[in-house]
């Protein structure tokens, strides 16, 4: 069973962005990477579950952003949707 991404729970407030702007990309693919290859996973589950998760990830010359919104039934959620959906 597959654990959920970090992340998707992660305070990414203090976060720092890496240097160069070929880390900072780099670093967007792979969290996006990351969370698609989750919700992939457990497609089946979250689509039951009728629960989806809508993310985005991006960092600047100075900070680092992510947006990350559960619905469950077409309203707002938290992550304990998305635990409850694949059983962990």
């Amino acid at each position: 069973m597959h654990e959920i991404p970090s992340i998707l729970t992660a305070n990414t407030y203090f976060w720092r962005p890496a240097g160069s702007a070929s880390g900072r990309r780099a670093n967007e693919r792979r969290r996006h990477a990351e969370v698609a290859a989750f919700v992939t996973a457990h497609e089946t589950a979250l689509q039951a579950a009728d629960v989806t998760i809508d993310f985005d990830y991006s960092e600047s010359c100075r900070n680092v952003y992510k947006h990350c919104r559960v619905t469950r039934n077409g309203r707002r959620s938290n992550i304990m949707a998305v635990r409850k959906a694949i059983g962990s």
